[in-house]
């Protein structure tokens, strides 16, 4: 069991924490390219890393994520209306880029040149294998783009999805590895012998054999684990 400290250090990842400054120097998966699927579609809210903001693709299709409360009276740019290359604030009309800088303050007169000097937290977006991507790091720090195997396959050859799980990250990498909590919270009973159940063709090793064998294998980018268990006296699941 990790103490309260340790706990805390592991999976805190908002701003200025050491998981959070870790995780933001890679591109990391957002949405899914169907959730903004189109130049002047509604807005979308995202979660990420401690932070609230706002995805959006503007007229010309360019992808803006930016801090999701206007700099001005803190007004929720989701209910922004995306027009003519930016997102304008419901509130005062304040419109800003993907870049995040401020391009319009209706509000001020016409030789201000207030709105050069505002500008909301944006962060890089691109739009890779059906995916929507964003870096958070410092710009200097900045990834190349990922380059995936099934990024280059055609749509037609490659299934994206996602899943929302209420936790933290290291609960869900957790549950991912722990293959042995498998045999109790997702199989199915145990068939009666001689009962050949189809619909639990692969499941019912998790059945059979509830104690399964892990292994670790050092990578050059960190580990990979598998876990083995008994099919029958010949063969290993």
């Amino acid at each position: 069991m990790l103490s309260i400290e340790n706990n805390e250090l592991l999976t805190r990842v908002g701003p200025g924490t050491p998981m959070g400054t870790l995780m933001r120097r890679f591109w990391l998966p957002i949405l899914l390219s169907t959730e903004l699927p189109e130049a002047d579609c509604p807005p979308v809210r995202v979660g990420l890393l401690g932070e609230k903001l706002v995805a959006f693709r503007d007229n010309e299709g360019q992808l803006g994520l930016v801090a999701e409360n206007c700099p001005h009276r803190g007004a929720s740019l989701f209910f922004g209306r995306n027009e003519e290359a930016g997102l304008r604030c419901v509130y005062h009309g304040w419109k800003f880029d993907t870049s995040g800088a401020c391009v319009d303050m209706p509000n001020e007169p016409p030789e201000s040149n207030f709105k050069g000097k505002v500008k909301v937290t944006a962060y890089p977006c691109l739009d890779r294998g059906g995916v929507i991507w964003a870096y958070l790091g410092p710009p200097e720090f900045q990834a190349a783009p990922p380059e995936l195997e099934w990024m280059h396959v055609p749509e037609s050859h490659r299934f994206v999805t996602k899943r929302t799980q209420d936790c933290n990250y290291l609960q869900n990498v957790e549950g991912e590895v722990d293959s042995s909590h498998v045999s109790f919270l997702h199989s199915r009973p145990r068939p009666a012998e001689g009962v050949v159940d189809q619909r639990n063709s692969l499941t019912k090793y998790f059945a059979v054999d509830r104690s399964p064998v892990f292994f670790v294998k050092p990578t050059n980018y960190g580990i990979a684990i598998g876990a083995r268990r008994n099919a029958d006296e010949k063969n290993f699941y």
